[in-house]
């Protein structure tokens, strides 16, 4: 018969103190991170976003309906769709003009108009994520609000939401629960920063009365804040993903102090997270990554040691726009060269889908998404994992590596029945026990001369297009 032990009362409230300060310690020593530049940059790039290098950025609103801009080369902020309820306000712009002429004058059908027509009857969280999957992304960024004010999930802040307006879908909670069930790491934006239209006031442009094209007042940034941690503590992101940040320093947003809080909070998840440089006025000189979007191409001729990230549509805007045509759209050809450029430069490649207001993908954007992913389940291992090397690239060359001892040398280009790679001198030819090619079988021949490393090419192509050649070294 197994013996009792008791325990006085006395004991038990010397075990709850004792217990308490446990507590207490352990909270305090989970609040690593201060609100101070000098504590946040102690924080570290997670291994999982380095390694990522591929995901999927989604703009999906209200501003689906219309989905329009006018369209004429490269892109600016000035064309992108998703800006459709700032310039559809602005006299004289050619988006001004198209709505008169579609919708009516502004006092008879304003931006307000097209909530109740963005149902997103035809939205399939599940099939959207297979796609992702498939396209070989491993993060996706959902717009989790866009500057036109409107929250795509559940918020208790707002009815001017899309689970109680137009779809009456916790779109980012739906689609949280598809992404991560396939292994990819969940992240919404918030672009908030940027309000030139809010829905629970006037219709018209900078309709909200805490923000003015001088920036926001108070009562915005205090409601801009609890938003945020709202979205934060909803949807536990991966990222804190912000923009709109031009429109006021840091010192007015107050985000050292919410970085540190969401570094805090994410210990408490488990999760490690990172936050992007559009955190005030300080892109490009803050944040745990940097980014680029749209003016960034394949002809940057640096190697960023700083963690970066370019983001951009396959399309001329972010948004879906009708008023692009096939010959608008990147070609698959072109974004894998894009990816291996920015991946040689120590970069990722955030690609964005603009859906359609029904929640459809476009066929161009779903074929250009299935052919980067078949060339990375080829070529995957080039890219994935990877760091960069002591050079980014020659000529058409790419270069990527996994610690000392694989280095890999993408030609964007077929080379033809040999190529030359300069930047493996007579010193290399101690180091280098073997090359191939990803996707076809066998070792490659090879040989060292003063031009550099000479490697026979295979007689068949593995792929449509960027060539993987693996060469292994002695560690």
């Amino acid at each position: 018969m197994k013996t009792r032990s008791f325990i006085s009362p006395l004991q038990l409230i010397f075990l709850a103190v004792i217990t308490g300060c446990l507590v207490i310690s352990c909270s305090k020593q989970k609040a690593t991170y201060q609100p101070t530049w000098e504590s946040l940059e102690q924080h570290e790039v997670p291994d999982w976003y380095d390694d990522a290098k591929f995901g999927i950025f989604i703009h999906w609103g209200v501003y689906s309906v219309p989905a329009w801009a006018p369209v004429g080369g490269e892109s600016s902020s000035s064309q992108y769709s998703e800006w459709y309820p700032f310039h559809m306000y602005v006299e004289g712009d050619t988006t001004y003009a198209y709505h008169r002429q579609h919708y009516g004058k502004l006092s008879e059908f304003g931006y307000k108009n097209f909530i109740a027509k963005f149902t997103a009857e035809k939205w399939d969280p599940d099939r959207w994520a297979k796609l992702f999957n498939e396209a070989g992304a491993k993060y996706v960024v959902p717009v989790g609000e866009h500057h036109d004010g409107f929250p795509m999930w559940d918020s208790e802040l707002t009815e001017w939401d899309a689970k109680d307006k137009g779809p009456k879908r916790d779109i980012i909670g739906e689609l949280a629960k598809a992404v991560r069930e396939r292994d990819m790491k969940y992240a919404p934006s918030y672009h908030r920063m940027m309000n030139y239209y809010d829905p629970r006031f006037e219709d018209g442009h900078f309709n909200n009365p805490h923000y003015s094209e001088e920036g926001p007042d108070s009562i915005f940034v205090k409601n801009w804040k609890k938003r945020w941690e709202e979205l934060q503590d909803k949807y536990k992101p991966a990222i804190m993903w912000l923009d709109g940040d031009w429109m006021a320093p840091v010192e007015v947003w107050g985000t050292k102090q919410i970085v540190a809080d969401y570094y805090n909070v994410a210990q408490s998840w488990d999760k490690e997270v990172l936050v992007n440089d559009r955190l005030g006025e300080v892109r490009g000189e803050r944040g745990d990554f940097y980014t680029t979007e749209y003016e960034y191409g394949i002809q940057t001729d640096t190697l960023i040691e700083h963690k970066w990230e370019s983001c951009r549509g396959i399309g001329g805007s972010f948004g879906y726009n009708r008023n692009e045509g096939p010959d608008d759209y990147m070609s698959v050809n072109a974004l894998v060269d894009m990816l291996v450029d920015i991946v040689s430069k120590n970069g990722n490649l955030l690609l964005n889908i603009g859906p359609k207001a029904d929640g459809t993908i476009p066929d161009i954007q779903k074929e250009r998404l299935r052919g980067i992913g078949k060339w990375l389940q080829i070529n995957g291992e080039a890219i994935y994992g990877t760091d960069y090397w002591k050079t980014y690239g020659e000529d058409n060359l790419r270069f990527t590596r996994k610690e000392d001892h694989t280095l890999y040398a993408i030609a964007l280009e077929w080379p033809g029945d040999q190529i030359t790679i300069q930047s493996l001198d007579e010193q290399a030819e101690k180091r280098i026990q073997s090359v191939s090619m990803l996707g076809v079988n066998g070792e490659l021949d090879w040989s060292i001369s003063e031009e550099g490393l000479i490697i026979k090419t295979p007689s068949g192509k593995p792929c449509n297009h960027a060539y993987s050649f693996k060469i292994s070294l002695k560690e």
